[in-house]
């Protein structure tokens, strides 16, 4: 899994050069967001491809916590556990992805949630593939240690809320103008589904 991330970065940089320089310079620079080259899809194939190796990282990421929790036990079929792992990230994301579209439909706002999608997705690609030198750390170096673990995870979790609020900030009139659906919504897409993902996993161990 290592190496085929390794190989999804190679390929991105050496074909989407300028895109790639521009990706892993975004926390100094918006160009990326701001390019004329840009369009605002998560689908278009430098940012599928990064997609990819985002949810290989996040999943092993999973993997391996789950194999440091005391509670849980790892048979000798573990890949069985990481494909599964992998799949339902997957799946997770694309409902979240499929309902976060509807609702943009439905009340006319496809525009603001698009570039909050893209804004988002984009952001969590770069922090999975930042904490993958650690993760490396974790399965070589440091392969019991739980500490190491947990700080990895607070570390990307941490980031992953400051980079939301950093956007909702930029947004305020629109939040505060509808707190109670924005609370609604942080609620129950990006707090809950991550949750129950962990507790389906936990307990079928």
């Amino acid at each position: 899994m290592l190496f085929t991330i390794l190989l999804l970065l190679t390929f991105s940089k050496i074909y989407f050069t300028e895109d790639f320089r521009d990706f892993f310079r975004i926390f100094i620079s918006n160009k990326y967001f701001t390019s004329h080259k840009r369009t605002i899809s998560v689908f278009n194939l430098f940012s599928f491809i990064l997609f990819i190796g985002h949810s290989l990282v996040i999943s092993l990421a999973i993997f391996y916590f789950l194999k440091l929790t005391p509670n849980t036990t790892i048979t000798k079929n573990s890949y069985l556990l990481y494909i599964q792992i992998l799949v339902g990230y997957n799946i997770l994301i694309g409902v979240k992805y499929l309902i976060e579209k509807i609702i943009g439909e439905v009340f006319t706002i496809h525009r603001i949630l698009d570039n909050y999608i893209f804004y988002k997705i984009t952001y969590k690609n770069l922090l999975s593939f930042l904490m993958l030198p650690f993760l490396i750390m974790l399965i070589y170096k440091w392969q019991n240690s739980m500490i190491f673990a947990y700080i990895i995870f607070a570390i990307w979790g941490i980031a992953n809320i400051l980079i939301l609020l950093k956007y909702y900030s930029k947004q305020q009139k629109l939040v505060l103008g509808n707190w109670f659906y924005f609370i609604l919504y942080l609620c129950t897409l990006e707090i809950a589904p991550y949750f129950i993902l962990y507790k389906v996993f936990t307990s079928a161990q």
